[in-house]
């Protein structure tokens, strides 16, 4: 389905960028409407015109559709991370790659809240963490124990070799409430 969206936003950015582009035409008057009427004309007399036009028409689509062929090829390329390791060529899909990076976060009580958002740009992978934390701890011992977390997971889960970075974001840091079981002593859990 996501490939028949493509098609759908690209055709209704070509039909805008087209009546756009005639309306500029029309309000600059670049061209006279007597010139636009009798090019119309044109293509309507004789028997060369039309097919002439009819194969210019298919030379665009055809144009058009191995352009937009090539962009979603492009876009499925970006969604994962392809590398040569040892053993051959290894994919791993972000979202696979943003999972990971949940679970090894969930093992953080003093965590409450965790968005990940992967970025692949070049050769590098930008891993960025929006954490809400509970307060009452050294905020940056957790961050750092967080980012050695998360990279030591990918790293035995993925055997990713790829070159990455951790980054973590405090959004917020809370109180606990009094009647909040985690309240008592936050500390990472023991993985086993």
């Amino acid at each position: 389905m996501k490939v028949v969206h493509f098609f759908i936003h690209v055709f209704s950015v070509l039909v805008y960028l087209t009546i756009g582009s005639l309306l500029l035409i029309m309000s600059l008057r670049i061209a006279s409407m007597e010139n636009v009427i009798s090019a119309v004309r044109q293509v309507y007399q004789g028997f060369w015109n039309p097919v002439q036009t009819f194969i210019l028409g298919i030379l665009f689509i055809c144009v058009g559709l191995a352009f937009a062929r090539f962009l979603v090829k492009r876009m499925r390329q970006d969604d994962a991370l392809v590398y040569q390791s040892q053993m051959g060529r290894i994919t791993i899909s972000l979202t696979a790659i943003e999972d990971v990076v949940r679970k090894a976060v969930k093992k953080f009580l003093v965590v409450k809240d965790c968005k990940v958002k992967t970025e692949l740009a070049d050769a590098r992978l930008d891993i960025i963490l929006r954490l809400i934390l509970w307060s009452s701890h050294n905020i940056p011992d957790i961050i750092r124990e967080v980012q050695d977390e998360v990279r030591h997971k990918l790293i035995r889960i993925l055997s990713l070799e790829y070159p990455f970075d951790v980054k973590v974001e405090v959004l917020k840091v809370e109180e606990h409430e009094a009647g909040d079981e985690s309240s008592e002593d936050p500390v990472k859990v023991s993985s086993s």
